[in-house]
């Protein structure tokens, strides 16, 4: 699956996850050389910063997420201090808390796909104490669903949902008049719309084949069983080609997807809740985004606790700080993608709030999600082979 859209921010006080590695050595040596030494003389030599390990946390989070007000903010909350070291790719932290076997970091963020491969890493993360969190504040389906994808292993907790984002329909609002809770996924290959399309062709076999389905529930079959999975992309192909005539442009980008509509007169089209929103401020709501009422492809990111954590307190403290609907609201506000907490987009300015409600029809479409799954090599061997096939189609 590609990586979900994230914003990029230029933040001088966060720590690349390149430049972590020689951080990180630091202040792990200076933790193990404070029994050793003191901590004067370790501190001395490594110009680490004089604060004790009651009063700070060492974040290793996706790049975009932590903004500089955040952190000020949970420190003006709670005395912590948090020290920020960021990561583009779930690949990178794994093989960072593999390298250092879970030592090093107080939080990760884990995407919800990839927690099975956390869970097969072992002893990677430390199981988490649901009495100590404010649950009761996250969003009951995705809650349910975070279950399901692996936030629970083996009857022990070991992540929380965190954020959330996902694919939709973007359109010209003044040529199209789409409403919230009618729209479909098959709106955008209506005859009127021919030749005025814009997606991406990985994406598109997706949300086609779940259109065919309509509840999901093949579809979900076919993330686990090759033959299935051979005839629902093989269904969705035959319509992809039988509306081939319909694509105005394949896009692959951020930039493309919005050029697809401000430079190249795509009307509609598939593409991700962050840009469009983008797209939506920049162009004052011409362009505007909606989920589909078969559920828009989503996707989550979740919170844990690497095994060889020392600031256990401190670490529920940031927890529940994000889970709570002002942390929750800064957070949104900072990284543009949707927080998992019910309620949270209140926090933001009036204008976002208005592009959230419309899009995801008042909350009621967050129910609706449908949730990507973690995808075994063959799945994504397939796919590949598919989506190839659909762009060479004539």
């Amino acid at each position: 699956m590609a990586l979900p859209y994230r914003p990029v921010v230029s933040d001088k006080s966060t720590n690349s996850v390149k430049q972590s590695v020689p951080l990180l050595g630091r202040r792990s040596l200076l933790k193990g050389l404070t029994g050793l030494a003191g901590v004067s003389c370790a501190s001395t030599l490594f110009s680490s910063p004089a604060i004790s390990a009651a009063q700070e946390l060492e974040v290793f989070s996706w790049r975009g997420y932590f903004s500089q007000e955040m952190i000020d903010e949970f420190k003006k909350d709670t005395g912590i201090q948090i020290y920020l070291t960021e990561y583009d790719s779930n690949d990178e932290a794994l093989l960072m808390l593999k390298a250092t076997k879970g030592l090093g970091f107080d939080l990760v963020f884990p995407s919800s796909t990839y927690l099975t491969n956390w869970h097969l890493a072992r002893d990677l993360l430390r199981p988490i104490d649901e009495t100590r969190l404010n649950l009761d504040s996250v969003h009951d389906s995705i809650l349910l669903n975070a279950e399901r994808m692996g936030t629970v292993y083996r009857g022990r907790r070991y992540a929380v949902p965190f954020a959330w984002g996902c694919e939709g329909i973007i359109y010209d609002s003044l040529l199209r008049d789409y409403q919230p809770g009618e729209i479909s996924w098959n709106d955008q290959w209506s005859f009127i719309n021919k030749g005025f399309v814009a997606t991406r062709p990985e994406s598109a076999l997706i949300s086609m084949a779940l259109m065919i389905d309509g509840t999901g529930e093949r579809l979900n079959d076919a993330y686990v069983n090759e033959d299935l999975c051979r005839e629902i992309f093989g269904e969705a192909l035959l319509f992809g080609k039988e509306h081939k005539s319909h694509v105005r442009q394949f896009w692959r980008d951020t930039d493309g997807l919005a050029s697809a509509f401000t430079l190249n007169n795509c009307v509609v089209g598939q593409g991700w809740c962050g840009p469009a929103h983008a797209l939506w401020k920049q162009t004052k709501s011409r362009f505007k985004f909606l989920a589909p009422k078969e559920g828009a492809l989503a996707w989550m990111d979740t919170l844990a606790m690497p095994s060889g954590t020392p600031n256990v307190d401190q670490g529920y403290e940031l927890i529940n700080w994000l889970l709570s609907t002002k942390g929750a609201g800064m957070f949104m506000a900072a990284s543009g993608f949707n927080s998992v907490v019910e309620g949270a987009q209140n926090e933001l300015d009036l204008a976002a709030q208005e592009r959230f409600n419309f899009s995801y029809n008042d909350g009621a479409a967050i129910d609706q999600l449908y949730w990507l799954k973690p995808e075994a090599a063959w799945f994504r061997d397939l796919r590949d082979i598919y989506v190839r096939k659909y762009i060479e189609s004539a």
